[in-house]
Order: structure tokens, then sequence, then C-alpha cells
């Protein structure tokens, strides 16, 4: 005769697991995560060249750094509110303001640093957005075309690790974004 475990013990080995598998699409981990309280998609170092087509239902975490992502010019259709989204060291050279506009709506954390991105849109700073922005590590180009970045850096208390937001070229390489520009009100010169 079986007899099932006291409901406690099965409280307690519930509690012990963090995460429960799910199906999951091919070369991608899914798991139900108790302590978001949401699924997760952990695509992260698989060689994807775009943003996935299918999530699982009420996915809040979607992890995809360190692929090939290029340039984001399109993301899948009905693409859902995602708590965060990494797409750190992805190897992103450019996302399409289109792209970018869906992102900032649909995310409450988005993740960019450590990928290729020279520049960046200035619809960033004229979106009404409340999203987490990481946006450090990338090789920025200082230039008269990004002056509105440092403008809007100064005061966009959204944006984490604004000291390792840097430049690559010109006469500011190597400093820190905001820093370099500081005493330079009104132009840049590289």
């Amino acid at each position: 005769m079986c007899v099932a475990p006291p409901t406690h013990l099965l409280k307690q080995t519930f509690l012990l697991t963090s995460a429960l598998p799910l199906p999951c699409l091919s070369g991608c981990s899914c798991f139900y995560s108790m302590d978001h309280e949401a699924n997760t998609m952990n695509c992260s170092f698989n060689n994807m060249t775009t943003l996935p087509d299918i999530l699982l239902p009420r996915t809040k975490l979607l992890m995809m750094s360190g692929n090939h992502l290029g340039h984001l010019d399109s993301v899948p259709e009905n693409f859902p509110e995602i708590k965060e989204l990494y797409l750190n060291r992805s190897n992103i050279k450019k996302i399409s303001d289109g792209v970018l506009k869906i992102l900032l709506g649909k995310t409450k954390h988005l993740h960019l640093s450590n990928n290729n991105m020279r520049q960046i849109s200035s619809l960033l700073q004229e979106e009404n957005f409340h999203t987490r922005l990481w946006l450090s590590e990338n090789p920025y180009d200082c230039n008269c075309d990004m002056m509105w970045m440092r403008d809007w850096l100064q005061n966009a208390s959204n944006v984490m690790n604004k000291e390792n937001i840097t430049c690559s070229t010109g006469r500011w390489k190597g400093k820190v974004f905001l820093c370099a520009h500081a005493h330079i009100p009104n132009r840049m010169t590289v």
C-alpha cells in the first residue's frame, strides 16, 4: 500500500527548490523561478543572431547574454512585457529606434553593457520611460552627434554604472563620458 508523504514534508521539499525546469527552445534552458514568481528563459552563449520568436507564457526574465545579435532591427511580433532583459556581451552594434522604443516600453531592466555600440539613439532622452539601463563598457564615439548623451546622463537616474560609460575615440578616448565633457558646456571637440 502506498502512503503519501506528510504535507509538511512536501512543503519543505518545495521550498528547498528555487527553480522548476520547464520545456524550452533548443539550446536554451527554461524554468519557473520561485524567487521571481515567473518563468525564466536562459538562451545565453547560444550563438543566437536574433531574439527568440517564441517565449514561454509569463516569461519575466530573458537572458540573451553572450550571443551574436549584431544589429537589432526587429523584435518578434507580440513581444511580451519582460521584467529583465539581458543583452549584454551580445556583440550588438546598433539598435534601431523602433526596437529601442519597444524594449524601453516592455522592460523594467535592460542590460546593454559590454557590446559594440558606438552610438545609441537620442530616443533615450525623448521618451518618457522608467526602464533601468546598463549602457557601460561600449566603445562610444564621443563626438558632436553624441553631445545629447552627456547632458541626458547628468540627470538620468535610471542609468546604472554611469562611471563605466567611457569614450573610445578622439581626445576623450578612455575618459568617463560625463567627466570628459564636464567643462565643455555646449560643444564637444574631437
